[in-house]
């Protein structure tokens, strides 16, 4: 008796390009999602998003090594993404890779294309800067995308390597957050806020010269000073949760959440919970300076000066906000901050932010097909406004 095979005919040049035979969808081109953070991810989820909806083009994601890796496997997994392991993903090939840093862009076979990660002329890594920079004798990436035009020549001035293959995209985080703005009230609603309430965003980055690192007593006060009519929620950078972990967090700053303070887990979308703030305390990172596009009070809990570009957007922010002072209540100071606020200066901080606004979808699209040599869908590219957040009291139980 012969026996046939009812399995599937293995294409041999499929395999040995390590393409997974099993798939029932034969895409034209693979592309590689390299999420190696949680600010990573939602990053590059709007990079992938321009691709949606096109069977020709197969997405997977991994996420390499670095020490703040961790969450960036289970949030993407929340979304229904299989993860790829790192070294699988090292040992196939791929048509594209899309990254938000220089790391492990040589470790990759395929063409790369790094986004900046936020906002700020140090959004992407500098040589000499650290482990995201383009350091001497790595590969310059397929292509380098900006959010702004003045970026090309600190460019030039600083890796003229990669000049050639930069292109200025514009940015998907001001993009959203400015589509949004007309949905404030949809996010207020959404959060659980009375008309009545204020709402106080602080955000902090990470690092020793952050605002939770160099003046975590901000947040000490704000959670004794503001009660009646005013609430309070935490933005923290992924790292710092990446780094501590939540079980460290709840234990430093248990008493901040007692009073009413909403520390906003790191898996969570910030950009709606911004949207909604009627004043924004920050340092000098790139989520306080998404804030200037607002159109609300921004107030700096602090401000690193010495650690900033000289001609950057957070050196405009930081002479142009105000700085909390510790012998003037906070509710004093928020008042003033309103009473004196010039949302023209605000506005000309965040006229650095990009060049493009309002175009990432567009240009960033292009970008993408371009380097996968395909034509793009006929539909127009956008990016849709983030979604309405949990209510606060969910994101206070979910940290």
């Amino acid at each position: 008796m012969t026996m046939t095979s009812t399995g599937p005919t293995v294409d041999p040049d499929q395999q040995a390009l390590g393409e997974p035979w099993w798939l029932t969808v034969r895409s034209a081109r693979r592309v590689l999602v390299m999420a190696s953070t949680i600010t990573s991810a939602k990053r590059l989820w709007d990079v992938a998003g321009l691709l949606h909806g096109d069977t020709r083009v197969q997405l997977e994601f991994t996420v390499p090594p670095s020490v703040f890796n961790g969450g960036t496997a289970q949030m993407l997994a929340a979304r229904g993404v299989p993860v790829l392991p790192w070294e699988r993903a090292a040992a196939q090939r791929f048509d594209l890779a899309v990254t938000t840093t220089f790391e492990h862009m040589d470790e990759v076979n395929a063409p790369v294309a790094v986004f900046s990660p936020g906002a700020g002329r140090d959004s992407i890594g500098r040589p000499g800067r650290g482990r995201d920079s383009l350091s001497a004798g790595m590969p310059v990436p397929a292509a380098v995308a900006l959010g702004h035009e003045r970026e090309l020549t600190l460019l030039e001035q600083d890796c003229p390597e990669a000049l050639p293959v930069a292109d200025v995209v514009g940015d998907p985080c001001y993009d959203r957050i400015t589509a949004g703005v007309g949905l404030r009230d949809r996010y207020r609603a959404a959060l659980g806020l009375a008309p009545g309430h204020k709402m106080v965003v602080v955000t902090s980055t990470w690092h020793q010269n952050s605002l939770l690192g160099s003046a975590a007593e901000v947040v000490e006060r704000l959670s004794r000073e503001l009660r009646a009519g005013y609430r309070v929620a935490l933005l923290m950078h992924p790292n710092i949760w990446a780094a501590h972990g939540s079980y460290q967090m709840r234990a430093w700053y248990g008493s901040w959440i007692a009073r009413g303070v909403v520390l906003v887990p790191p898996e969570a979308d910030w950009q709606p919970i911004l949207a909604a703030a009627d004043f924004v305390i920050g340092d000098h990172g790139a989520v306080t300076l998404y804030a200037s596009a607002l159109g609300v009070p921004v107030l700096l809990g602090s401000f690193p000066a010495d650690d900033v570009e000289p001609e950057g957007a957070a050196a405009v922010l930081g002479r142009i906000a105000p700085r909390i002072v510790p012998d003037i209540p906070l509710a004093e100071q928020l008042e003033r901050a309103a009473a004196e606020f010039d949302a023209a200066a605000m506005a000309r901080v965040a006229d650095l932010i990009t060049s493009e606004p309002g175009g990432f979808a567009r240009h960033a699209r292009r970008l993408l097909y371009r380097l996968l040599g395909l034509g793009q869908p006929e539909a127009p590219a956008w990016l849709s406004p983030a979604r309405p957040p949990a209510r606060l009291d969910a994101l206070r139980s979910a940290a």
